[in-house]
């Protein structure tokens, strides 16, 4: 999950995770963060899977555990 906040640090540990095996990434989407500049930076490295608004994260997660 990359949520609402500044900077890239979410992205540089998504990168590593993302090079050492299979996961999947949700980044929040713009219309429905604070700050969008998180999301932003990893949508940007093409390393999220999804993009969704706060609202339906949940049912996102609820799927990719049931997969």
């Amino acid at each position: 999950m990359i949520m609402t906040g500044m900077g890239s640090d979410g992205t540089k540990g998504l990168i590593a995770l993302k090079n050492r095996g299979h996961v999947r990434a949700i980044a929040e989407a713009e219309e429905s963060c604070i700050v969008y500049g998180m999301p932003r930076s990893a949508i940007a490295a093409k390393v999220v899977d999804e993009v969704l608004p706060l609202e339906k994260i949940a049912e996102a997660i609820m799927k990719f555990i049931s997969d």
